[in-house]
């Protein structure tokens, strides 16, 4: 039986939006002019910080809208279109390489490459896989100064602007220094939950900041050392996914997301060339947030669709009370090895963020100093 929940609404058809909150990211300078969330936006304007103590203690600026879209696994690059299309958009044929259900953050019970795996050809798939439009995001998800639907948003400051990619921003001293060979801390919030998972990368900072320079030093991450971070700066440990195999940079160390997903956005929207006679057509009911049955995707330009394990219920068991969905009030603490083998210097931390229900991946980047 269907249910329908509510009429659609704007920030309920938001894609997945994230940011890492601690090291400090060069993504969120635009805190320093007052301006931490899009106009649009405000309700993405709070996060939660690991040396914090409430939501006015977190200023994050828009690091939360620098992503890239359309990006598909096994693609050489992106459309910065087709979110939620649900399709191997190149026609390359790569196939999903994170097929264990307790691995896939989102419609779990689909047996992996059938019809109803709707998300398959999405990042998270295949972790690292898919193409970016920039190895530090680009701002509003587009290369296009105008704003867009889905929450591709960027208020400009006199730091940045709609379109503008993220290795374009300056050099911010944090002050964040890791000594290497030991281990180190990194924070980060989900916005808008679409499930997947991430990596923490360093490229030294005297580098072109390129997906390929990241990928040199991908950091492993102490798994037992996972925690979910509250408003009143409690830690509560969880007994997080971790993924090694499959992915990209092979033997590259990826997190699952802690956090269950739950509403992922309208169930199908219809492409504006789809006509009734569209294989697996969207429905006129299914453009709110309602549950139904899992089915495959249309698959068209232009085509919005989301049929499987969209509703309130979480994807999988949540680690704590309340943790779960397009929760502002918890992030994420995971500890990272600093390798032994890196030479002490400037570097910058990359992290990426693969979602699973998206063809999307969140990127922000970070400068820290190494030290012996």
């Amino acid at each position: 039986m269907l249910r329908l929940l509510l009429p659609l609404l704007l920030a309920a058809s938001a894609h997945g939006h994230g940011a890492m909150i601690t090291p400090r990211t060069r993504n969120s300078v635009d805190y320093l002019v007052g301006v931490n969330s899009p106009k649009d936006w405000p309700s993405n304007w709070d996060c939660t910080n690991i040396s914090g103590v409430s939501p006015s203690d977190c200023h994050n600026g828009q690091a939360g809208f620098y992503y890239s879209q359309g990006c598909f696994i096994g693609c050489p690059t992106c459309d910065h279109m087709s979110g939620r299309r649900q399709i191997d958009l190149c026609g390359l044929g790569k196939a999903a390489t994170i097929n264990d259900p307790h691995l896939r953050s989102v419609n779990r019970n689909a047996t992996a490459g059938s019809l109803e795996d709707i998300y398959r050809h999405n990042p998270w798939r295949a972790p690292g896989s898919a193409p970016v439009a920039d190895a530090c995001g680009l701002a509003g998800g587009t290369p296009w100064l105008p704003e867009v639907g889905e929450a591709g948003d960027y208020t400009a400051t006199k730091f940045a602007h709609h379109g503008m990619n993220g290795t374009e921003l300056h050099e911010m001293d944090t002050g964040v220094v890791w000594t290497v060979g030991l281990e180190a801390e990194v924070t980060w919030q989900v916005l808008n939950n679409h499930g997947g998972g991430d990596s923490d990368r360093l490229c030294p900072a005297d580098r072109e900041l390129t997906e390929e320079c990241f990928q040199e030093h991908p950091l492993d991450f102490v798994p037992s050392k996972q925690a979910i971070v509250t408003r009143n700066n409690t830690l509560i440990p969880v007994d997080g996914v971790f993924v090694s195999q499959g992915t990209y940079p092979p033997g590259s160390m990826w997190s699952m997301i802690p956090l269950p997903p739950d509403w992922l956005g309208p169930r199908c929207l219809a492409g504006p060339n789809d006509t009734d006679s569209t294989p697996y057509g969207c429905q006129d009911w299914e453009k709110n947030l309602v549950d139904g049955e899992c089915e495959p995707c249309p698959e068209t330009p232009g085509s919005d669709c989301s049929r499987c394990d969209n509703h309130a219920a979480p994807a999988f068991v949540p680690p704590c009370d309340g943790c779960q969905g397009s929760d502002h009030h918890h992030a994420i603490r995971d500890i990272v090895k600093v390798p032994s083998t890196l030479a002490p210097g400037k570097y910058v931390l990359g992290w990426r963020w693969d979602c699973e229900a998206t063809a999307q991946v969140w990127s922000n980047c970070a400068d820290v100093t190494l030290v012996l």
